[in-house]
């Protein structure tokens, strides 16, 4: 999902040719750190014309740095490590609110989640046929603002190894926060990246004998002989 800084969200009539308010909603920031014993606000506001419903959900990044991202809700996680609240906002043409985010706990190494903010508006379909759903539904745009619960800057080490295994190369993080990498390619294949984040606890796997990269501007080879 990109990330933009503004969001429309257009009404929609239904069975008329009158044209309706807008409501435009400004999230910010778009990406934040956030650290235990601390607290943090991402703030959204309505400068459109007419009421935004809000829902507000947050979920954990279970394979961070790897599409497509598998994410879970934080009532699946048997120990969240962040909480936001409020989950629903009625923001009024103009108003502004704050989400709060708190962390639950110190994370040994950092942990991705993502912020989900939905513009909602509740709609009934009377002229859909009967053999059609005829409830209630929803329309929404999903706003989404990355997360990144960090371990203390004391406890933030880098480390990065590799494996030869399975005909290629598997990269490991074996520090505490992420690893970024630059013009990653394999030799002999078409695989490139501009750029790949390498998160402790999930390594990854690339399929050929010499991985290339730049790393802290400087550039690297592996090699699996």
């Amino acid at each position: 999902m990109n990330l933009r800084t503004t969001m429309w969200l257009s009404a929609i009539a239904l069975g008329s040719n009158l044209a309706q308010a807008e409501g435009e909603l400004m999230v910010m920031p778009a990406t934040l750190k956030v650290f235990n014993n601390h607290e943090y606000v991402v703030n959204v506001k309505n400068i459109g014309d007419a009421p935004l419903y809000l829902a507000i959900n947050l979920q954990k990044v279970t394979n961070p740095g790897i599409e497509p991202e598998i994410k879970l809700a934080l009532n699946q996680l048997d120990r969240p490590g962040m909480l936001a609240s409020p989950d629903k906002l009625t923001l009024g043409a103009g108003q502004s609110r704050a989400i709060n985010l708190k962390s639950l706990a110190e994370p040994a190494t950092e942990a991705l989640y993502r912020l989900y903010i939905l513009p909602v508006r509740a709609m009934q379909v009377d002229d859909a046929p009967e053999s059609k759903i005829t409830a209630p539904m929803s329309v929404s745009v999903g706003y989404g603002v990355l997360i990144r619960h960090m371990p203390p800057p004391a406890k933030q080490t880098s480390g990065l190894t590799h494996r030869c295994e399975a005909g290629g190369i598997t990269l490991e993080n074996t520090g505490s926060v992420r690893v970024v990498l630059s013009d990653v390619a394999v030799q002999g294949t078409s695989q490139k990246r501009t750029q790949l984040a390498l998160f402790p606890g999930t390594p990854q796997h690339f399929a050929g004998k010499r991985l290339q990269f730049m790393r802290d501007e400087q550039p690297q080879t592996l090699e699996c002989l």
